[in-house]
C-alpha cells in the first residue's frame, strides 16, 4: 500500500504541499555549493534528469556517522530541484526507529524550497513507520517499495517544460549546446537568462568532453522559478572545482567551473544510473547584468 495526503487530510494521490512554518533544524539552510553527492557503501544516490525523479539508499546501521552523512545527502539532493525524491530504506537497519526524526526534518524542508519536492520514505520498518505516523503526523510520505511510489506517481507531464539534446564528445559540442540553450530561454520566456545560461551550459558540455570523453545528454527546464540546467554523462568521477587560490594565468582545468560557480544560483553534481549529472540551477525572478 502506498499512503500519500492532501492538503485537507485524507489519503490521495502524490501532490506538492504548501511549505510549512519553518522548524527544520539549522543545518538544511546552510546553502553554499557545490553539493557534490558521491556514493558510499551506506548511500547511494541516483538521479535521471529525464523524469526528475532521485532516488536515495540508506543501508547499515542507523548512528550519528549515517544520520550526518543522509543530511548531507538530502539537503544536495533537494537543492537540485527534482520533482520527486525517493528514500529507499529497505536496508537500513534501524529497529527503535531512531531515524524518524531524520526523514520527518527532511520532508519538512524539501516543502520549504522553490519548487516544492516530493519526498517519499519507502520500505521503512515499523517502528520507524509508527513514529513518523505519530499523532496524526502526515508530514511524511510513505510508500511500502519503491516500485509502489512509482506506479502511484502522477505522469510528469505538465510538472516541467523540458528541452533535451543528446550530443557526441567532440568540439563542436558546445556551440550545439549553447544554441538549444539559448532557444530553450527564449521558449520558456526567460529571455533575460540567456547569457548566464549559455555560459553556465557551455562550461558544463567543455567539461564532459574533456574529461568523460563520452556520448551526454544536455537537459533544459523550468521548474517553478528555477532554470534548470544539466550535463549527464557516462563518466562516474566528479567534477573538481580548483582552488581560488591559484593564479588564474595557469589557466588549468577546472577553472571553468568557477564561472559556474559564479553564474549559477546552486550547483552540483551527483550519481546517475550510468554515470553522472552535473546540474546548475538560475533563479528566473532575478535581474541579470545588461
Amino acid at each position: 500500500m502506498v499512503t500519500f495526503w492532501r492538503d485537507g487530510g485524507g489519503e490521495g494521490k502524490l501532490r506538492t504541499k504548501q511549505p510549512l512554518p519553518c522548524r527544520t533544524r539549522k543545518i538544511w539552510f546552510v546553502m553554499n555549493g557545490p553539493f557534490l553527492v558521491v556514493n558510499s557503501p551506506q548511500i547511494v544516490c541516483v538521479s535521471e534528469p529525464d523524469n526528475g525523479i532521485t532516488q536515495v539508499t540508506v543501508r547499515g546501521r542507523w548512528n550519528g556517522a549515517l544520520r550526518e552523512e543522509a543530511s548531507r545527502v538530502l539537503r544536495a539532493c533537494v537543492t537540485q530541484a527534482p520533482r520527486m525524491l525517493l528514500v529507499d530504506l529497505t536496508q537500513l537497519q534501524d529497529p527503535a526507529g531512531d531515524s524518524a526524526t531524520m526523514w520527518r526534518t527532511a520532508a519538512r524542508y524539501a516543502r520549504t524550497v522553490d519548487p516544492p519536492v516530493i519526498l517519499v520514505v519507502c520500505a521503512a520498518v515499523l517502528a520507524v513507520r509508527q513514529r513518523l505516523s505519530a499523532d496524526g503526523d502526515q508530514t511524511v510520505m510513505l510508500a511500502d517499495t519503491v516500485d509502489a511510489a512509482l506506479a502511484a506517481t502522477p505522469s510528469q507531464n505538465g510538472w516541467i517544460a523540458q528541452h533535451h539534446l543528446a550530443l557526441p564528445a567532440v568540439p563542436g559540442a558546445g556551440a550545439l549546446a549553447r544554441t538549444m540553450v539559448g532557444d530553450a530561454c527564449l521558449a520558456f520566456d526567460v529571455a533575460h537568462l540567456v547569457h548566464p545560461a549559455r555560459l553556465i551550459v557551455s562550461e558544463l558540455v567543455s567539461n564532459a568532453v574533456l574529461h568523460a570523453g563520452t556520448d551526454m545528454d544536455v537537459w533544459v527546464s523550468v521548474r517553478d522559478v528555477r532554470l534548470h540546467l544539466a550535463v549527464q554523462d557516462r563518466s562516474r568521477d566528479l567534477p573538481q572545482l580548483r582552488d581560488t587560490g591559484t593564479p588564474p594565468a595557469a589557466l588549468q582545468r577546472g577553472w571553468g567551473l568557477g564561472l559556474v560557480a559564479a553564474a549559477a544560483a546552486t550547483w552540483g553534481a551527483m550519481p546517475s544510473r550510468h554515470g553522472k549529472v552535473v546540474w546548475a540551477n538560475l533563479d528566473t525572478q532575478a535581474e541579470t547584468a545588461s
